[in-house]
């Protein structure tokens, strides 16, 4: 079976479809609110690392595990090194793209105050 880039990422499209004005909303609250911490300069951005970071790790386990039961199949049925790096890039992948984009919002939670 022969792979292209624009089937796979017509592949994910669809799969994402439903979820898409929930991801630009997100993004959007993410990017202001990530300018507003960069602008007031008030929070330590640290501390809000560390909690983004773990919260990036949960997502990463989560994703390694549901991965298959999104596709319908279950860890019996890899049968290779390119089924299980695939769900492990995966799993990765998902678990920094959580950590970054949780980052603004558990250092607006998390960050200490750094002044008036």
């Amino acid at each position: 079976m022969a792979f292209s880039l624009f089937g796979i990422i017509a592949v994910v499209l669809e799969f994402l479809r439903p979820l898409l004005p929930l991801i630009i909303a997100l993004l959007a609250a993410d990017i202001v609110i990530t300018g507003w911490l960069w602008a007031s300069k008030r929070r330590s951005w640290q501390r809000g690392r560390h909690a983004a970071l773990w919260l990036g790790g949960l997502v990463a386990a989560l994703a390694f595990f549901l991965a298959p039961w999104l596709t319908s199949a279950s860890f019996s049925d890899f049968s290779g090194v390119l089924d299980w790096g695939s769900v492990l890039a995966g799993s990765i992948t998902a678990g920094l793209l959580a950590a970054l984009l949780s980052w603004p919002l558990t250092t607006l939670a998390f960050g200490k105050r750094s002044g008036a």
